[in-house]
């Protein structure tokens, strides 16, 4: 039988469960493994191995999630992506590749892609000089900064021409050593994620921030609704998953009073949340995209 493996973090994760459940439905084996786990031995011929599988048995890979990348972990997470490249390489299809999980990841090389694309994105600096991040602040009125490598909400503030700002600013430069601006664009507080698969919008919901918050993700408290697709919803959101070269993308978008903007592109993104609002399973789209490239 044709197996397709799921690299995962979390076994128990939604997402990692339900792209189990659609590759059995499709009638091929599912073997789930964690790239951490994943051995690398150069004895003679080359092996990648999880437990007692050959990576290199797979059919396909469908990547639901590589691992955070923070503390100590920077050489950890350069082998998993080294492991998925040298998976590549032997010829088994990845999805999503390896390049683009990385582009998705990166929140400046993304904006500049989606810029370089004409795409509607906030207007966005990066500096390591203090005094122009303070006085790009000032212009704006308001800004939000975030790490260019973040995930799930996390350490994102917003900021503004006071001196409690500037501290915060001067802490985040010490520590990152570059600070990532976008100008703050009012919204009626929530954003709009919409997942691509294979150059389609599969579905998409309104992340509604909690009471006293305006972070929207789900992981922060958000709650999703669903969000009907407008030409300009799916016009955006293919887009900016093209722009990163991503397969299947939760594709960030935020309402201002000129329209949608791009936030970013998650490469390894969460279908749970469109499944409780909508109904949709996107990983049903996912595994029908990789059995279909295969199959070719």
């Amino acid at each position: 039988m044709k197996s397709i493996g799921i690299a995962v973090t979390e076994p128990q994760d939604w997402t990692a469960r339900a792209l189990y459940e659609a590759v059995t439905r499709a009638g091929w084996s599912p073997f789930v493994f964690r790239l951490h786990d994943v051995t690398t031995r150069m004895l003679g011929e080359t092996e990648l191995v999880s437990g007692d599988m050959d990576l290199r048995s797979l059919d396909a890979v469908i990547v639901r999630d590589v691992g955070g990348g923070g503390g100590d972990d920077t050489e950890g997470m350069s082998y998993r992506f080294d492991v998925l490249c040298n998976l590549d390489k032997q010829g088994i299809k990845i999805v999503n590749p390896p390049l683009a999980i990385q582009t998705a990841a990166n929140k400046h090389m993304s904006s500049y892609l989606f810029k370089q694309q004409g795409l509607s994105t906030p207007d966005t600096i990066l500096t390591s000089d203090l005094d122009k991040a303070v006085n790009v602040v000032r212009e704006w009125g308001r800004a939000v900064i975030k790490p260019i490598f973040g995930f799930k909400g996390l350490d994102i503030h917003c900021v503004v021409d006071d001196e409690s700002s500037k501290k915060l600013l001067n802490k985040h430069l010490k520590r990152r050593g570059v600070l990532y601006l976008q100008r703050y664009i009012p919204n009626p507080g929530r954003d709009i994620r919409v997942f691509v698969v294979d150059g389609r919008v599969s579905g998409a919901i309104y992340r509604n921030a909690p009471p006293g918050s305006w972070i929207n993700n789900l992981s922060q408290g958000g709650s999703p609704r669903h969000c009907p697709i407008s030409p300009e919803i799916e016009e955006l959101a293919c887009g900016a998953t093209r722009a990163v070269g991503a397969v299947y993308a939760g594709v960030d978008l935020i309402e201002g009073e000129e329209g949608l903007s791009i936030l970013e592109a998650n490469g390894t993104p969460s279908g749970k949340g469109i499944f409780e609002a909508c109904g949709i399973d996107v990983t049903v789209d996912i595994v029908r995209y990789v059995i279909k490239e295969i199959d070719e």
